[in-house]
């Protein structure tokens, strides 16, 4: 473990900025909002570590093979419930201090060019209860939470809930997708029409086969529910981050209609000065 993660990012690391009023297609109503991209931040190498770690977490003497849990949605007060018509996907929950620490030298550059490590007075991130305050990031949540989708598999649409620690010290204001698989951009022809055949019951034509190359599960950001085919999509690279505040941002997990996509969520934590 000692030398797994090391804080330097690979050179060929870059930083895309998501500029909503200039996407493809145009989402105008969340400027000023922040997401951004950063490319090559891991390796293949590391993205494959990560998933063999999580899954060999969940192995026991009794239960030699991975187990992906089902994932399950919060519903308040830290109470969670399995709602596969909201959510429907495997999931993972390793709580791993040492690999967020470590994550968080490989993404602080990053994050302080993002002028993200410290939010003062900044009420489009913090919501009305930042305003006129200071937050310092202090780490990322070490409850990694591995995400697999398969065989269609989505998360419908939704906002990004903030964390607040036990002793209510730290708080969350961002999210921080790392994409473990996938080849970037798609076709979005082929991808139009096995989703058109998914959504119309119709099989035929359509590959479901979980061994294939990726189609479909972007992260698709929208302006609100009603007007879903209006979206601005991230389609998973490996080693890539996603990077992007709680606050505002309807998104959504677009089914996966061939392949596996893999990922790891967790969140940017912060202590209030005041």
């Amino acid at each position: 473990m000692a030398n797994f993660l090391p804080a330097q990012a690979p050179p060929n690391a870059k930083v895309h900025f998501i500029d909503f009023p200039t996407t493809t297609p145009p989402i105008p109503e969340y400027k000023n909002l922040f997401a951004a991209v950063i490319d090559d931040l891991l390796t293949q190498q590391e993205c494959d570590e990560l998933i063999r770690l999580a899954e060999a977490s969940t192995v026991t003497p009794n239960s030699p093979t991975p187990t992906w849990e089902r994932a399950m949605i919060n519903i308040g007060n830290g109470k969670q419930a399995l709602a596969t018509d909201t959510r429907n996907c495997g999931r993972i929950i390793y709580d791993a201090p040492e690999i967020a620490d470590k994550l968080l030298q490989r993404l602080m550059p990053f994050l302080q060019k993002f002028e993200i490590d410290c939010l003062n007075n900044r009420t489009l991130v913090t919501g009305l209860v930042g305003r006129n305050k200071t937050y310092r990031l202090t780490r990322l949540n070490e409850r990694l939470r591995f995400l697999k989708y398969e065989g269609g598999e989505y998360f419908r649409p939704h906002w990004d809930a903030s964390y607040t620690t036990p002793d209510r010290s730290e708080k969350s204001f961002f999210t921080v997708h790392l994409y473990l698989n996938g080849e970037g951009e798609q076709d979005l022809e082929e991808l139009k029409k096995a989703s058109d055949s998914v959504a119309s019951g119709d099989a035929d034509g359509v590959n479901l086969d979980v061994g294939g190359k990726l189609l479909g599960g972007a992260t698709s950001f929208i302006p609100r529910y009603e007007e879903q085919e209006r979206q601005a999509r991230v389609f998973p690279r490996v080693g890539s981050a996603l990077v992007f505040q709680h606050e505002n941002l309807l998104h959504s997990g677009d089914p996966v209609v061939r392949g596996t996509k893999f990922t790891l969520r967790t969140d940017v934590m912060y202590r209030c000065d005041s």
